[in-house]
C-alpha cells in the first residue's frame, strides 16, 4: 500500500465539469489504512472535498459509504466504511446534501456582494454549517433598515435568475474581471461568476442559476473581532427555517390566547405584570424573613443561629442571615437544598470582629464548595447535595472554635 500521495496523480475533478453530477464511473488506484480508517483514490471523482468553507460531499463507491472526502496536492482522498473489493467502482453523491451546499454556497457569493454594495463591506469568512451559515462583514454596525436593503438587492438578483458561470483563468489574466476579493491561490484560478453582479475566486459548487438559490435570509447577527458576523439560510433551508419559526409563534400565540400578530404586546403586558408580582413577591420575602430572623431569635439560646432549609432561594437565605446579625450580635449559619445541589451562608455581626472568611478554606477540604465573600458574610455553593448538612454542622464547630462563642 502506498503510504503517501506521491505517487498518485492528481485526480480529474468531475465537480468542476459539471456539479449537477450525481452519478459517475471511476477506477481504484489506491486504497489506504490511516488512523484506523480506510481510504480510497479514484482516477476520477465527483466528490467535492471539504474547502473554502463548504464541507465535503458523502455518498456511496459500489455498495460502501464515503464518510469524508479531502484534498492533499491535488489529490482526493474518500475516506470510507469498508474496503472496496473492485477496481471498478460506481460513485453515487449525496445529492440532497450537495445540493444544499450549492445553494448556501451560491447565496453566500450574491449576499456578500450586495453587503458590499449597499455598506461597502467586504467579506473575511465565510463557514457553510449544517443548519446555518455565517459570513463575518467588515463593518462596526449596520441599521435594520440597511440590512434589509441589503437583503432585498440579493433577493432581487435570486429572484432574476441570472445564469451562474465558471471558468479558469491564467494568473495574468485575472485583471478581466472585477473579482470581489484578491485570489488566495496563483496559476489557474477558477472564477464564479453571478452574471454581471459577482465574482469570485473560488473552487466549491454553485448552481446553474441564481433561481434555484431560492431566497437568502438573514436570521442573526452579533459583533466578533470588531466586525458582524452575520448567520444565513438559502433554499430549502429558509423553508425550514420558516416553519419552525412559525411554529414558534403560532405556539405562543395560543399561550397568550392572541393573535400571531399580538404575541408581542401579549408579551409586554405579561412581562409587565411579572416584574410587579416579582416585587410584591420580593417585599413579602423581605417581610417574611423580619418575621422569621425575630422568631429564631427569641427561640435561640446560642450565639450562633443555623438552619437547614428546602423552600428558600440563594437570595432569600442572604437576606435572612442579614436580618439575624443586623438583630443581634450573632452569627448566622443558613444551608438551602436545591435539586442537585446546596448553598451555605455564613454571617457575622460587625461587632463580633470575626472574619468568617477564615473557615472558607478548611470546609473546601472537606467539601467542594465554591464561592466567597467579605469578612462579616460569605456565599457558598456546592453539587454535593448530600453533604449539606455535614457542611452547615462542620461550619458551626469551626466558628465556634474561632470565635469562643457557643
Amino acid at each position: 500500500m502506498t503510504e503517501d500521495n506521491s505517487g498518485y496523480p492528481p485526480t480529474e475533478k468531475l465537480y468542476f465539469e459539471n456539479a449537477y453530477l450525481k452519478e459517475f464511473t471511476a477506477r481504484v488506484i489506491g486504497q489506504e489504512v490511516r488512523g484506523g480508517q480506510r481510504l480510497a483514490v479514484l482516477d476520477r471523482t465527483a466528490f467535492y472535498p471539504e474547502s473554502g468553507g463548504q464541507p465535503h460531499d458523502t455518498g456511496f463507491l459500489n455498495e460502501i459509504r464515503v464518510i469524508r472526502v479531502e484534498e492533499e496536492n491535488g489529490v482526493i482522498f474518500h475516506y470510507l466504511e469498508g474496503e472496496l473489493a473492485a477496481n471498478e467502482v460506481r460513485g453515487q453523491i449525496d445529492w440532497e446534501r450537495r445540493f444544499d451546499h450549492m445553494q448556501q454556497h451560491t447565496g453566500q457569493h450574491i449576499l456578500s456582494q450586495a453587503f458590499y454594495q449597499v455598506v461597502k463591506g467586504e467579506t473575511l469568512s465565510f463557514h457553510l454549517g449544517q443548519v446555518e451559515s455565517t459570513v463575518e462583514i467588515d463593518i462596526q454596525s449596520i441599521k435594520d433598515e440597511t440590512l434589509f436593503q441589503v437583503e432585498r438587492l440579493a433577493n432581487d438578483i435570486i429572484f432574476s435568475d441570472v445564469e451562474i458561470k465558471t471558468y479558469f483563468l491564467s494568473e495574468d489574466k485575472i485583471a478581466s474581471v472585477p473579482l470581489r476579493k484578491a485570489p488566495k491561490v496563483s496559476g489557474l484560478i477558477r472564477i464564479v461568476e453571478v452574471s454581471g453582479f459577482d465574482y469570485s475566486a473560488c473552487g466549491g459548487t454553485h448552481c446553474e442559476r441564481s433561481g434555484q438559490v431560492g431566497l437568502v435570509k438573514v436570521i442573526r447577527q452579533e459583533r466578533i473581532r470588531g466586525h458582524v458576523r452575520f448567520s444565513f439560510v438559502c433554499g430549502f433551508r429558509a423553508l425550514t427555517e420558516f416553519k419552525h419559526r412559525l411554529d414558534w409563534l403560532q405556539a405562543a400565540a395560543r399561550l397568550f390566547s392572541s393573535e400571531e400578530r399580538e404575541v408581542p404586546a401579549a408579551a409586554e403586558r405579561t412581562l409587565a405584570e411579572l416584574r410587579s408580582l416579582k416585587k410584591k413577591q420580593q417585599r413579602l420575602e423581605e417581610n417574611l424573613a423580619i418575621f422569621e430572623a425575630t422568631e429564631m431569635l427569641a427561640r435561640s439560646q446560642s450565639k450562633i443561629i443555623s438552619g437547614l432549609f428546602s423552600d428558600k432561594s440563594a437570595d432569600e437565605l442572604k437576606f435572612l442571615a442579614l436580618q439575624l446579625i443586623h438583630r443581634a450580635e450573632v452569627m448566622a449559619v443558613l444551608a438551602g437544598l436545591a435539586e442537585n445541589s446546596f448553598y451555605l451562608v455564613i454571617a457575622a455581626a460587625e461587632n463580633l470582629r470575626t472574619d468568617v472568611r477564615q473557615v472558607v478554606p478548611v470546609l473546601q477540604a472537606e467539601i467542594k464548595l465554591k464561592g466567597g465573600g467579605s469578612p462579616t458574610l460569605v456565599q457558598l455553593f456546592s453539587e454535593e447535595k448530600n453533604k449539606a448538612e455535614a457542611a452547615l454542622k462542620l461550619a458551626i464547630d469551626l466558628l465556634k472554635k474561632q470565635s469562643g462563642l457557643s
